[in-house]
Parts: C-alpha cells; structure tokens; sequence
C-alpha cells in the first residue's frame, strides 16, 4: 500500500513538472503569476501586468471537479477578500503618481515641485482634466467658460440660505449641489430619457465645467451664509476661478479687486490639492458615476464621503482638539495618552506616506509668506509643537508617522482670516479637479457598473 502510494504521489508530481515545462516553453514572457491549487492539484497561469493580477483571472480557479459545467465554475471561482480595499486597485489611470515609501507626488509627467514654483492652479487643472498645460488661449478661453457656468439659480441660493448658518457645511454645499441639478434637469440622463456622457466627449467637457463651476460657487454662497455677508454671483470672465471665488465671498479691495495675496497663496495652495489619486471621496464619486450618473449628483456623494472623521473630516477633529489642548503642556499630556493609547492623535498619519509627505515642504513656505498673519494663530503653538514631537519621538518614528498635509492647510487658511468651518470645503473645492479628472477619464473608456462582491459567512437555508 506504501509502495502504491509512493508511486501514485511520484506520478502525480511528474505530470505536474511536465505541465510546467509546457507551460514555460509556451510563455512569450515571465510576466506571469504560477499557482497550484492544492484541493484539486490543478495548475493555473496568470498574466502580471504594470505588477498586478486582474481579481477575475481568479474565477477560473474553483474547487469543483473538471467535470463540472463552466458556468459552475465560474460560480465557485475563488475570490479575493480585501476590506477596506487595502491591496486592490479598481483602475488604471495615467492622473496622479504617488510613492509612498519615497514621499513623491506628481500629477501626469510633472512633480508637484515644478508645478508648485512655476504655475498655478488654473494650469493644472487643464493639465489632470485633459492631459496637458493649456496655452495663453486656452487658459482664456477655460476662464470663459467656467465664469459663464458659475451664476446659481435662485433656487440654489434659496436652499443654501434655508439652512442654519451653523449647520455643517457639507449638508449645506450637498443641498446647494442637488438644487443646482434639479435647475438643469435636462443635464440628468434618467430625467433626459437616455444616457449622456458615456458616449460623448463633448457632453463631458460640459460636465466638467459645469461641476468646477457648481461646486466652487456653492461653496462660496455657503461661506457668505455662515458669516452673514452678502453673497455676489456675479463671476468675471476675464478673472480666474480662483479670484471670482473671492470676488463672490467678498475678499476684494475697495475698488472690487481680488486680495492679491489671498490669489496668490490660493492659487498655490489648491496645486498641493488639486488631486491625490484613489482617495475614497474619489473612489466614492466613480462608484456613483459608474451607474452613468451626472458628476454633480455624483459629486455630492463624494462631499458625504469626504465629511467623516476617517477622510477630510479628521480635519475638523483636529482643529477642534487643538482649541482643548491650549498650549505646549496640553500637547505633552495628550501625546502620552495617544503612546498609552487612551485616544487618537488626530492630524497625524497617512493612509499612503510611510515618510514625510511631499506636500509639507510646500505648505510651510505658504506659512512663511503670511508671516505674522500664521504667528497670530494661537493654535499654531499647538500643531508645531505636535510636528515637532512627531518628528523626533522614538514612538512616532518607528511607526513613520508625519504630520498630515491638510492639517497644515487649515494654518494657511487661517492666516488668510478665514473662518475654520469652510476648510474643509476649501480643499474639496481644490479636489474637484482631481475628482472630475477621473471622471472625464473613466468616461472615455468602456462603462463599468462598480458592484463589490461579498463572502456570506451565515448560514444557508435548506
């Protein structure tokens, strides 16, 4: 009996070598990942690609007996279980580039160092939304067509002013965004009787002015009605984006010019933002926008996204802390419950850097252009002095934890003397870009409805 299956177990290995001899002599390339799969000893072959494996390659592998039917098989495939989608990419892009381990960030070919010292965020919106550096013309003509997209309906500034001025302000700019649509229903494809921008590049390019325009304005009414200003929706065609936000919540000189500084530092600030790849507000959007769904719905399901404490809204956590924390021995205190893990350092860590994220550098420079406009901040003292524990606690380092970049924005903001509720909105005005970027580049590809699987772990009726 022995014997037998010493000589059962030495022919099923001989017949698996052979099978991978075939194999290799067939493959035009290594590229490919090699498995057996041990409850049915058959071998299976995977293409690699850009170093990743496509999850449906893994339906052809399923327990069931070679006599099943395909159909069978495919049912039992195997599946890959990712919560959190921590190891899985749900698409290619050729938009944003980051490496974490290195601490990089560049938008297309460019580093967002080049891009930071020698343009500003108008350019690089053209480049992550249509792949290139606009010329003079093109900038002026983007200009044009974004101030004529940016005066609300009356229905929209009638929503927004409907709300409390201290409710948050995501419901406000989510409400403000689905009033917007319901002005211009026509731009809905279920309302319009059939899809719209799967197939057409043009109603695309609508769209995604239509959206910059919709969201900046939106945001813009919802500060000027958190502060008790006027709202002015009249946007100039020969002003940037950037500055007819500021005409429209009132940041302007006697004489109705834009603050050159708040232009400036806005225009630079929104570079550090404008995108960073497969954030989940993003991810968010394109799961929305799969359905063939219009950006602005799709975008107000990015704005709920964007809110909770575990995205952008960490934000708002943090700076809240800072005001309970008050100064350099509040800070002390609250570190060491962090390192006892009685609580979370809020602001501090980053999904994708493992290093210093290469945004900081930038941002610091924004602080030192306002000066004593930052140094007056009396929350300031607190978030240097957490940057700097972080940066040379053992606890810290051995986790590679920094400094989150956004936490370093709300500085610049505040120096700007904005009030710290539209933050937030702020950096999400500035990631539209980025967002509609994916959008318009998903939209030139095959439709893709997003529907994640599950693996039921209860138990099956008879």
């Amino acid at each position: 009996m022995v014997v037998s299956f010493i000589v059962s177990l030495i022919s099923l290995l001989h017949g698996l070598f052979y099978q991978l001899l075939k194999t290799l002599c067939r493959l035009p390339s290594f590229q490919k990942l090699w498995t057996i799969d041990l409850r049915t000893f058959r071998f299976y072959t995977i293409p690699i690609e850009h170093n990743a494996v496509r999850a449906t390659s893994f339906q052809r592998i399923s327990p069931l007996g070679i006599t099943a039917s395909y159909q069978d098989h495919f049912a039992k495939g195997l599946m890959v279980l990712d919560p959190g989608f921590r190891n899985t990419a749900v698409r290619e892009s050729q938009i944003t580039y980051i490496d974490g381990n290195r601490g990089t960030l560049q938008y297309r070919q460019y580093s967002i160092g080049y891009l930071f010292t020698h343009h500003d965020y108008e350019d690089v919106v053209h480049l992550l939304v249509w792949g290139k550096l606009p010329t003079p013309d093109q900038k002026l003509k983007f200009r044009a067509r974004l101030a004529e997209q940016m005066v609300p309906d009356k229905s929209v500034i009638s929503v927004v002013q409907a709300f409390s001025p201290d409710a948050p302000a995501f419901l406000m700019i989510a409400a403000g965004l689905s009033a917007w649509v319901a002005a211009n229903p026509e731009t809905v494809p279920t309302y319009a009787g059939h899809s719209l921008y799967d197939s057409d590049p043009q109603a695309v390019d609508s769209g995604v002015y239509r959206t910059l325009a919709a969201f900046a304005t939106v945001v813009s009414l919802t500060y000027c009605h958190q502060q008790g200003i006027p709202f002015v929706p009249n946007a100039d065609p020969t002003l940037s984006g950037v500055e007819n936000v500021l005409v429209m919540m009132g940041r302007v000189d006697r004489y109705g010019i834009p603050d050159k500084q708040a232009v400036y530092i806005f225009n630079k600030l929104w570079i550090l933002f404008a995108d960073h790849e497969m954030t989940n507000s993003t991810a968010t959007f394109l799961n929305s926008s799969s359905t063939l769904s219009d950006p602005i719905s799709s975008i107000v399901a990015s704005v709920a996204s964007a809110n909770g404490p575990l995205h952008a809204g960490a934000i708002d956590l943090a700076y809240k802390s800072f005001k309970q924390l008050k100064n350099k021995q509040g800070v002390r205190s609250h570190i060491a419950d962090v390192q006892q893990k009685k609580c979370r350092l809020m602001g501090v860590g980053h999904r994708v850097y493992r290093t210093v994220d290469p945004r900081i550098q930038y941002l610091r420079s924004l602080m030192e252009e306002l000066g004593p406009k930052v140094e007056e901040n009396p929350l300031l003292e607190v978030a240097l002095e957490i940057d700097k524990i972080v940066r040379t606690d053992e606890y810290f380092l051995k986790r590679r934890l920094s400094i989150n970049a956004d936490l370093y924005s709300s500085f610049v903001y505040a120096g700007l003397g904005f009030d710290p509720r539209i933050f937030t909105p702020f950096a999400m005005t500035a990631r539209t870009a980025g967002v509609l970027a994916h959008w318009r580049e998903s939209m030139s590809q095959p439709p893709e409805l997003w529907r994640p699987r599950q693996i039921y772990t209860g138990m099956v009726a008879a």
